[in-house]
């Protein structure tokens, strides 16, 4: 059985990896406010979302913009707290001497 201790994660990879889930993340429940919003205004529930087929092209602009830059606010929130995360830990195993992570050979 081999031992390896993480004694520290590399903040740049955690901050990547966290950006790009957060901005996918984001993309989807973004779209899907957006879509649930819509529905909603067609059942005659005002919830200050647009409906991408009844309105103009500025509108549906709007809409658009929204949907990438929140899903980019999404994505910098995750990463910036990932990395955050990161560094906590790079502080503490720094004192205690990180995690031992135990792999068995397979035969």
């Amino acid at each position: 059985m081999k031992s390896f201790e993480v004694k520290q994660i590399g903040l740049g990879s955690v901050f990547k990896f966290h950006f790009v889930v957060g901005v996918v993340v984001g993309l989807i429940a973004s779209i899907l406010l957006l879509l649930t919003g819509a529905s909603l205004k067609n059942l005659g529930i005002e919830v200050g979302t647009v409906v991408l087929g009844k309105q103009g092209p500025l509108q549906v602009g709007a809409a658009l913009t929204g949907i990438v830059l929140g899903s980019l606010a999404y994505g910098l929130m995750m990463g910036l707290f990932g990395a955050i995360g990161a560094l906590l830990y790079n502080v503490f195993a720094r004192i205690t001497g990180g995690i031992v992570v135990r792999l068995g050979d397979r035969d």
